[in-house]
């Protein structure tokens, strides 16, 4: 596929058959010399059926995704079931409307196998429609199909035919063959940063940006199912080779502008987009309100694309108010700048392409009333953090915002946010007084009124995951050795190179590693700020006075390392923010006794890391840390820090001012006091076993009825009680 052709020339996501890909570039200066692997050995396999198997769906029209469909389309499918179905066991649900055989639906067949179908779809829809199959004794099965009926002459902005030479834009660009230049299209034109467009990435890459190869802009190809434009502009068999393009390479903060003369009218906007392997993907449409020619533009946010997960299957997002709930209508005419922003990164193993922008004429609806256009958290989002901040965005249209007004409503409680008139409404911010339980759905309510004194109100869902330390963990006693434990294990020259990857240093550090060693040492260390530039006065990452890697010498080189470092750390109640800086990867975890499976804080495979994370300490004490680092070759430096989130400051681990860090732990003095009644007098108990590696206390049963208090060092206190017998063991 090196030339983007299938070959044979085959659709690959439907069913009937069996497809693998396989790709491999053995050498990047050659022609292409791809493999091919073949499978007559696949199997079917499904757990015995029940009494009753479900009916079957097949045969279904429209096909998934079928976009800019006549509105003659007729929705249809077969059902084919082990017995007689009923016509009345089917139905199709149109975008939320039943139509069964008594309200719509067509059904033909006999016997076991029915076909239904319905018709009187409506031009310039968005539709979903689900087929339901019921038979004779209740089994029903279903299947949701996403299609439209877009008009062809509805405003198209292809995602890719963002602004260039710094503000310039084309009212209809046409379709031209790749590597091609048109005055009419948008092939080859470059685009002004900061003007026509925002990317994270520099530089251009040709292999990933054919269509305009003078920007940083990854395209691809678009998977999307292929529109006539492209049909009737590529001749048969795409012989001009003219192809669609899906933007992708989606990080938070970056934007395109897209100008266009709109004829005047009120329009819908849906985003054309697939989402692979993230469950959500949120985008925002802004009006640049500024000269579009200029930098540091001002813009009016006028919706949200909230994007569902997917797959590698094209869908229609509509631009929604912030809540996701209803579709935002636009006026507009004439010469438009609009914005599409990222708010939302790809996943790191997930991915999205944005194919277009379709802009479908609807009537008006009466005044634009003020409105909620973001929210954060997102609706229906979980989000990773310890300093949870809702933030609400509302601008004005027809009608404006009274910002004394706004009410805020969190898990029943109203609060006081911060509220901030705008130019264009008003901004909401409240960081959340008390953290919520990790993975607890949270509901938050906003209600205020416009200046036509309506009520408008907005409510959505949202969960908050954080990392913490569990307080159980906390270890009992006073650290009494200052320092980090620190183990380095470096591969002999004839075993190099090793995988990059974190299981490879945890076999590297594994007691009896097969893995053959260059050397083996272990060291305490004040902090970790290793860099092998070290020996020759080099620094890397934030700070300065790197120590060279423990053990490193021009005997072994700077190759395939993995180091263990173990560490009490005294964490203050609340939320630290941790940093780590690296090349190549980490993983940090904490438990009484960490081990190479414990449940990792954070971690990082594969590559290298500059990255901070918060975890929440709910009680203040030690607590026992282990980090891994490892390194493959080229680069190799780790720093482990705290920052402080209120100015950014970094400190390392065990630094002057920085956490505590201890190698040993002093076991704190314990004793048990009792007493016969909860009011007292409690008294030491006589003949007490202390096991501070148990952490438990002992003492022979005195009666039917005793009560017992843990004494001795600050913060040490009981955790449960058993008795075993005539002994009582206190477990603190």
């Amino acid at each position: 596929m090196a030339d983007g052709d299938d070959e044979p020339a085959a659709p690959f996501l439907t069913g009937g058959y069996f497809t693998l890909y396989c790709y491999q570039d053995f050498d990047a200066g050659a022609p292409e010399d791809p493999y091919k692997v073949f499978y007559d050995n696949a199997v079917v396999a499904a757990a015995p059926a029940g009494d009753n198997a479900a009916p079957i769906l097949g045969d279904i029209l429209p096909a998934q995704g079928a976009n800019f469909l006549a509105a003659s389309t007729r929705v249809s499918f077969r059902a084919t079931d082990d017995k007689d179905l009923p016509a009345s066991g089917l139905a199709i649900l149109l975008n939320g409307t039943r139509h069964d055989a008594g309200s719509g639906l067509t059904v033909a067949g006999t016997g076991n196998a029915l076909t239904a179908s319905l018709g009187g779809l409506e031009a310039n829809r968005d539709y979903t429609a689900q087929l339901i199959a019921v038979d004779s004794d209740g089994a029903g099965v279903t299947n949701i199909v996403y299609f439209d009926t877009f008009l062809a002459g509805n405003v198209v902005i292809e995602s890719e035919d963002y602004n260039f030479l710094g503000g310039s834009f084309i009212d209809n660009p046409v379709p031209t063959t790749e590597g091609g230049f048109a005055f009419n299209a948008y092939a080859y034109q470059a685009g002004t940063s900061g003007v026509d467009f925002s990317d994270t990435r520099a530089a251009p890459n040709f292999a990933n940006t054919p269509w305009r190869p003078d920007d940083p802009i990854r395209m691809q190809r678009s998977l999307d199912i292929r529109r006539a434009k492209y049909d009737a502009a590529g001749g048969a068999g795409n012989a001009n080779q003219v192809f669609d393009y899906d933007v992708g390479d989606i990080v938070a903060g970056e934007w395109l502008n897209y100008t266009r003369t709109f004829p005047p009218g009120t329009y819908e906007v849906y985003l054309r987009q697939s989402i692979a392997n993230m469950e959500n993907a949120d985008s925002v449409l802004e009006e640049v309100t500024s000269d579009r020619t200029v930098e540091n533009q001002t813009v009016r946010l006028l919706g949200t694309f909230l994007g569902r997960k997917s797959g590698f299957e094209y869908r229609n997002t509509p631009l929604t108010d912030g809540a996701w709930v209803n579709r935002t209508v636009l006026t507009l005419s004439g010469v438009t700048t609009l914005r599409v922003r990222q708010i939302t990164s790809n996943a790191a193993d997930g991915a999205r392409y944005q194919n277009y922008l379709v802009f479908v004429p609807v009537a008006p609806s009466g005044p634009q009333r003020a409105t909620v256009t973001a929210i954060s958290p997102a609706p229906n989002s979980a989000t990773q953090t310890a300093r949870p901040e809702i933030t609400v965005t509302i601008e004005n249209r027809d009608t404006s915002v009274k910002p004394e007004t706004i009410r805020l409503t969190v898990n029943g409680t109203e609060v006081t946010p911060t509220v901030t008139p705008t130019a264009t409404g008003a901004t909401v911010a409240y960081l959340l007084a008390v953290l919520p339980p990790s993975g607890q759905s949270n509901t938050a309510r906003l209600v205020f009124r416009d200046s036509e004194d309506q009520e408008v109100s907005s409510q959505w869902s949202f969960v908050i995951n954080y990392r913490t330390v569990r307080a159980e963990y906390r270890i009992p006693g006073t650290g009494s050795e200052a320092g980090l434990r620190v183990r380095v294990v470096q591969a002999s020259f004839d075993v190099q190179p090793l995988a990059n990857d974190l299981q490879r240093a945890e076999d590297q550090l594994a007691p009896n590693s097969a893995i053959a060693k260059a050397y083996d040492t272990t060291v305490v260390a004040p902090v970790i700020n290793y860099s092998q530039e070290a020996p020759i006065g080099g620094t890397s990452g934030f700070f300065a006075d790197d120590t060279a890697i423990p053990g490193q010498s021009d005997e072994f080189g700077t190759d395939d390392w993995a180091m263990e470092v173990l560490t009490y750390l005294d964490l203050p109640a609340g939320v630290v923010r941790f940093g780590v800086n690296c090349d190549d990867g980490y993983k940090i975890a904490s438990a009484p006794n960490p081990t190479p499976t414990s449940a990792n804080l954070a971690f990082r495979n594969g590559a290298p890391a500059n990255e901070t994370f918060d975890v929440v300490v709910p009680v203040a004490g030690l607590y026992r840390f282990r980090m891994v680092w490892y390194e493959r070759g080229g680069g190799a430096h780790v720093e482990w820090f705290t920052v402080d989130p209120s100015t950014g400051d970094r400190t390392l681990i065990n630094a002057p001012g920085g956490i505590r860090a201890y190698t040993t732990v002093s076991a704190p003095s314990v004793g048990l006091s009792g007493a016969a009644t909860l009011a007292g007098p409690f008294q030491p108990e006589a003949g007490v076993q202390v096991d501070t590696g148990a952490r438990t206390l002992t003492v022979t049963r005195s009666g039917d009825v005793r009560f017992y208090q843990v004494t001795g060092a600050a913060g040490v206190r009981a955790s449960r009680i058993e008795v075993a017998g005539d002994q009582v063991v206190v477990h603190y």
